[in-house]
This record gives C-alpha cells, structure tokens and sequence, in this order.
C-alpha cells in the first residue's frame, strides 16, 4: 500500500493530527487532550471549538478510553507501515489527590515539600493548574502568603524563602476569573495588603511576581476593591516601575495602575506617588509600542486629575516628551499623548504654558492638524489657513472591529461592545454564532440595541471632513420592531387580512435575519404555523397568479429558518398535530409546496427528540418516499434523504419506510445518480433499511438491488463504501439463501469485496468485508468467477 489513510474520527478536530489521548468535553466532541486543554486554558476561550457552543457544564474533560483504544489498536495492525503504536497516557492529577497533599502539609517544612510537589504538578498542564485550583491550593498559597511569619529553609537551589516559593505558584497557576476575583475579596482586602509588603521587602523576583499577580487580579476585578487601594500601595507600585526589575514588571506595573487609575481618588494617590516623574523618565527612553502606549494611557489618566498636570507641568521635559510621541508611537499613542496636552490646554494653561508649547516646533506641526486645539488658543497660536491635511485618520470607535471599516449602523450586543448591523447580524444569524466576535463571550442575548450617540458622533465627523471627500452617510431606517409585528398579526382576523399580513412578513423577512428573529419571538412562527394547520385554505388572485393562504404561510416560514428553540416548538405543538398537516401537504400540495414542505421538516428532525419520531405514521413515509420518487429538485431530494435518515434509525421506522416502497425507489435513483452527498445519503438510508428482515427483502425482490450497491463501492468515496458493504453484510449475515449466495458470486460481488482487501478503504470496511468472505468461504472459494489476481487476497 502507497498510503495508510487515518480514520477520520482519529484524527483531533485542532491539530489535524491522530490523538494520543483522546478526551470529550462537554458538547460531546473528542479531542486530543494537549490540544484542548491550550484551547481552553492557555488561549482561555470558554467554546467548543467545532461547535462554537458555550461549554456550559464546565470545563471537564473525559477520557474516551473506547477511542483510545480502538486508535491504539489500528496503529499495532498498521505497524509493517511504519506507524507506531503511542504508549497509554497517565492519569492526570485529581482532586483528592491534591486535597490530600494540602492537608499533609501541617508544619512549615511539611510546607515547603508540598511547595515544591504543586510546582511540579502545575508545571505538567493547564489542566492540572485548574484542578489545583478547585481542589484549594489557591486559598492553601493565599494562607501562606498572609502569614506574617517567613521561614526560610536551605535547599539544593539555595536558600528558600516558603512565602516567595508559594507566591511564584499562585502566579504561575493563572487562576480563573472567578478564583482571581475571591483572591481580591480575601480578607476584606487583606491579600492585597499582603502583596503590598512583599513589593516593600521582597527581593526583586518575588516583586515580579506580586506585581504580575496583581495585573491579572485588577483586570477581573469590580470597582469596590480598587476604590479602597492604600497609598502604599500605590508607592510600591510606583516604586517597581523606578527599579525597571524586568519588560514583564514593568508592563504589569503600568497595567495595575492603569485599572486603579480610572478612579479620581486613585488619581491623586497615584501623582502623590511620584508616577508622572517617573513615567516621562521611563517614556523618554523607551521605544517600545506596547510600553509606550500604556505609559501615555496612563499619564493621560493621571492628568485629568489637578495634582496629575502640576506633576507634568513642574517636570523640566515633561510637555516636549509628551509631545515627542505624537505621530512615534502608534495610533492609541499619539490620541493619548494629544489629549494629555488637551487637558493642560483646558485646565491649566498660564500664558506661561501656552508659551512654552508653542516653542515646541514637533508640537506646532501636530498642533496644525487640530484645529479645535488651535481655536482654543487662537490669540496667541496664529497659523496658516491653507494648511491642509496629508490625510484623514477614521477615529478607531468609529471602526466596525469585524470589517474594518467605518460603522454606518452601529448597534451594540450584551457584551458591550459594538459592530455595524450588517456586518454582525451576518455573523450571528447567517454564520449561527453564539459569541461576540472580539470578547469570544456568549452571547446571553441576541437584542442589537442601536448606538445612536456613536452614530451621530460618526454622521458629524463625516461633515466636518467632507472637505476632505469623505460623504455623510444617511440615517439608517430603524428595523423591524417586536410591538409592530404583533400589531400585524393582530390585525390579521379575516382571510383576506391574513393573505395581506402574510405578503408583509415576506416583504419583513427578506430584508435581514434579524428580522426573522424579530418575526420569531413576536409569535409569527405560531400565526404561520395555525394558517397551516387549519383543514380549509382560501385562495386568492394576486398579481403573481393564484395564491394559496397555506401555501404562502408554509414558504414564509420555511424561509424564516427558525432556532433551535422555534423548531423545537414547533414539533410539539398539538401533540404532533403540524407533523399530520405537512404530510397532508405533501398529498395534496403542489410541487413547489411539497419542496418546502420537506425541507422544513428537515430542519424539524434535525433537532427533534426521538418520542416524536417514534410516532410517525406510515402515511409520513409513503409521501415522503413519493417526494423522492418524483424528483421534484436537487434540494427536495437532499431534504427527504435526510429527513428518512433521521427517522430511522428507530426499527418500527424502517419497518414503515420499507413497506412505503423506499427501497425500490432508493435503487433506481442510485443507479442514475452521480453527485457524491446524495449517493452517500441514499446509502446511508438503505444500510438503516436493511437492518430490518423487511428492507432486505425488497433489496433482494429488486433486479438490480445487490448489483447497483455493489457497483458503488469504491466509486462514491468512503463513506459510501463503508455503507455499501455493510449492505451487503446484513444481506450476507440475515438473508442468505443459496440462491441470494450464487448471484452475488455472479454479479462479482465477490471479486469487488476481494479487491476492497487489497486497496485503503477503511478499516471497518475491509473487516466487514473479510467477514462476508469468511462467512461464504465454501461455496466462492473455488469458484471460477473469481479472477486470479484478486484470488490471492481471499481471507482464507
């Protein structure tokens, strides 16, 4: 063999790659362990990352023991290719296991051997790291670290220092939000505390990584906490950034206080605390984007605050180097460098200031580019009107994060944070996404709620730049309300008033998929769906022809595309009442309503649970199967495929669908059909069929029933011929008559099955088909009809 194809079902959904320790996480997808526990740990996104689903139930991931073995098998069979067998992974770390390693740990020196167990622990995975976390080894740490008392004990690294030791793990653990937010609340602020006087004696490591803790508890952090931060607090803070410890620290610093620092009275603490100096000092010599913009954020912060711009003000280099990063840094760098100058312009601009700006010639350049700036001060900084700009910047909040350009219809989902309608109406409707594009968050809500301040700042700046060739866009139309839809259908009381309001919520649904939503929740699913129901349907002459009421109420909610809730209501309702009107439908209908008719269905079934489908009639199936019979389009068929595969893997089901007359009509199509999904489908469905003594039965009653599946094979792709020869199995293994024996010798399905053992077709259908051949082993093992070369491979 050239090439060993890997079983698609091996292979992890992430890395492309065969597993090696398979796991299941919560939406029943398998993956490999190492590659999901990166996506959600390392990368902390909190969806499958097939689905997109929310993972809900938590982030427990079960070893699929079944799979693992089964790839373990397949790689010891495949080992004359060069494929090796991966050893059985260990057991990770559990909960008790940890549990009973912190309850051991009594005295200090007890103490620092548990230390340097969790270390070893948390340095193996993401996973283990969260399972310490559950287990309490953050609240175990936490103890020690607010423990006012620091043993130190003589190790093979040096000396140890148990509250610095136990520190550098709480860091490294990467605590959840939740585990960062009860650290916060620890004490009533007495981790934080803590923390502080490790930045006032600690050595330069261990304030690192207080100072890198701390960053990741402020960003989960609420206002309370950062309200009541100390002084010192802010002092030490400061002070770390002076020491220039490491890159890490001192961003970390500047993102501290850059949380803390929204706050007026944090303000004050933190210019007190020396920051201004020290950040103009740091920015004069620093090239770095990342560092630089948070700096100038910072000292932005700051200097809304009096004591904030005397700082800057009584800095000797503290206008000019802030005015040095305009147009240096990055485009957040150089708003906030203009609007730290915008705050001194506003509240602190001695003539003596404003003097001193203007000797600033970088400065003067920029200023030329602001012309509000210029007006403030239009006295004394005179400058030329013909000045025009080398080009127009589009402010960033006015930038759709999804397309990348400006917004003209901006909205903003539960998440906060805002998009132009189109752009994610499409994400969350057409691409069915649950989470917000940026944050990665679920969305526990689909409410687009219009930003009309951000689109009015938009429509103004458009104007003022007009100049500039850039067009003011119109107010958008506001969309389609849940009140007006109610009003519609409320007014809908006569046939005639339902035939009106049904051409509206046509008209309502082709605009956008919100609408549909909106159309969704207002009730208009059960108006469309009572219409359909109903035994009488009135017709009118429209200017299209003549109209069904049913038939327009059926397309239009078909056309809706319901959720899954929708769909799911829908199946319920009258005790399975709208099942019995679509299968009347289907009897009576026209074409083009029949198509619809399946087709929603489909969606139904897709999302059904099986007590309905058990109770499906066979008057269902008989015009279900006449729907394929008739070929009424490629979608009808697909839809109807699909809509049979799901009702049967039930045996009472295929027992009805057998007796509609499937089978035959499933042959016949196979034979003139070529297009890949839908020969895969017909398969699929006939292997469900044959599982039942009825459906094997019209196979072998059919003249060419055994032929045209056995012709298949190979020929389809290898889903199509792993059900081909399953096919043929159950015929092989149920029903197989001397005579059904000598016609599959002599329509050469037993040449085929001996050449499905020589080519890469999938394991399970070469062992399926090794079987068959086994199992007829006397009467085709002789047998002349079988050509020499493929004589070799016959399993015994």
């Amino acid at each position: 063999m050239e090439e060993i194809q890997i079983p698609p079902y091996f292979i992890c959904p992430i890395s492309l790659e065969i597993m090696k320790d398979p796991v299941t996480i919560s939406t029943g997808i398998t993956y490999d362990r190492e590659n999901i526990e990166k996506w959600i740990f390392s990368a902390k996104n909190n969806t499958c990352p097939v689905t997109k689903q929310s993972l809900i139930t938590g982030i427990e991931l079960t070893p699929n023991v079944t799979l693992r073995r089964l790839i373990q098998s397949w790689c010891t069979i495949n080992a004359s290719h060069g494929i090796e067998r991966f050893p059985t992974p260990k057991p990770p770390i559990s909960k008790p296991q940890i549990i009973k390693l912190l309850k051991e740990a009594k005295s200090p020196k007890m103490q620092m051997k548990s230390l340097k167990t969790l270390r070893s622990i948390a340095f193996e995975n993401d996973a283990n790291k969260r399972c310490m976390e559950s287990a309490g080894a953050m609240e175990f740490l936490a103890s020690i670290i607010n423990n006012n008392s620091n043993e130190v004990f003589e190790e093979e690294e040096g000396f140890m220092s148990i509250k610095d030791e136990a520190l550098s793990i709480l860091y490294q653990l990467k605590l959840s939000e939740n585990g960062l937010r009860s650290l916060i609340m620890s004490g009533n602020g007495g981790f934080i505390e803590s923390l502080t006087r490790v930045m006032q004696h600690g050595s330069y490591e261990s304030r690192a990584y207080a100072i890198m803790l701390m960053k990741d508890m402020f960003e989960v952090s609420t206002p309370t906490p950062l309200l009541s931060l100390k002084k010192e607090f802010f002092i030490q803070v400061v002070q770390v950034l002076r020491d220039e410890i490491s890159q890490k620290a001192m961003k970390a610093s500047l993102q501290v206080l850059v949380n803390a620092c929204p706050f007026g009275r944090n303000r004050v603490k933190a210019a007190e605390a020396g920051a201004v100096r020290v950040l103009v000092d740091l920015l004069l010599d620093s090239s770095e984007k990342r560092v630089c913009e948070l700096m100038l954020i910072l000292l932005d912060q700051l200097c809304q605050s009096a004591e904030g711009r005397a700082e800057l003000l009584n800095h000797p280099g503290g206008l000019a180097i802030v005015s040095k990063k305009i147009l240096r840094v990055s485009k957040v760098g150089s708003e906030r460098a203009i609007k730290i100058l915008h705050s001194i312009s506003k509240f602190s601009s001695t003539p003596s200031v404003v003097q001193e700006m203007l000797s600033l010639v970088k400065l003067r350049k920029e200023l030329e580019k602001f012309s509000n700036f210029m007006q403030r001060h239009g006295g004394i900084l005179l400058f030329s009107k013909n000045i025009q700009m080398e080009e127009i910047q589009i402010p960033p909040y006015f930038i759709c994060p999804i397309s990348l350009e400006m917004m003209k219809d901006p909205v903003t989902i539960s998440t906060g944070i805002t998009y132009d309608r189109e752009n994610i109406e499409k994400w969350i409707f057409s691409a069915k996404n649950n989470t917000c594009p940026a944050t990665k968050q679920a969305l526990t809500c689909i409410e687009l709620t219009p930003n009309v301040t951000l689109r009015r700042f938009i429509q103004s700046w458009c104007t003022l730049n007009e100049s500039h060739g850039i067009e003011r866009f119109p107010t958008p139309k506001p969309p389609v309300s849940k009140p007006q839809i109610i009003k519609l259908l409320k007014e809908a009381k006569s046939p005639k008033l339902q035939m009106k309001s049904l051409k509206r919520l046509r008209s309502i649904a082709s605009k956008n998929d919100a609408n549909k939503r909106c159309m969704e929740s207002a009730g208009a699913m059960e108006f469309l769906a009572s219409i359909i129901n109903k035994n009488s349907s009135e017709v009118f002459e429209e200017e299209e022809g003549i109209m069904s009421i049913k038939d327009e109420a059926l397309s239009i909610l078909y056309q809706l595309k319901l959720s899954e809730n929708g769909l799911r209501s829908l199946i319920l309702s009258g005790n399975g009442e709208f099942i019995e009107s679509l299968t009347r439908v289907m009897q009576h209908g026209s074409y083009e309503f029949r198509a619809y008719t399946v087709m929603l269905m489909k969606d139904m079934f897709e999302v059904s649970t099986p007590t309905l489908l058990l109770s499906l009639k066979k008057e269902f199936f008989t015009q279900v199967v006449q729907v394929l019979r008739d070929e009424i389009s490629q979608k009808a068929m697909k839809a109807s495929l699909q809509v049979l595969v799901h009702a049967c893997p039930f045996g009472r089901n295929r027992v009805k669908v057998a007796e509609a007359g499937a089978i035959r009509v499933l042959i016949d199509l196979l034979l003139d059909s070529s297009e890949k999904r839908v020969c895969e489908l017909m398969l699929i469905l006939l292997d469900q069929i044959c599982q039942s003594a009825e459906g094997r039965a019209e196979l072998l009653n059919h003249p060419g029933g055994l032929a045209i599946v056995s012709k298949k094979i190979l020929r389809v792709s290898k889903v199509g011929s792993e059900r081909a020869i399953k096919i043929l199995h159950s015929i092989s293994k149920f029903s197989s008559t001397p005579s059904v024996v000598q016609e599959m010798l002599s329509l050469g399905v037993v040449a085929k099955l001996c050449l499905v053992l020589q080519v890469d077709c999938g394991s399970k259908a070469k062992e399926r088909a090794r079987e068959i051949l086994k199992i007829h082993a006397k009467t085709w093992r002789n047998s002349p009809c079988i050509p020499n070369n493929l004589l070799s491979s016959y399993p015994f």
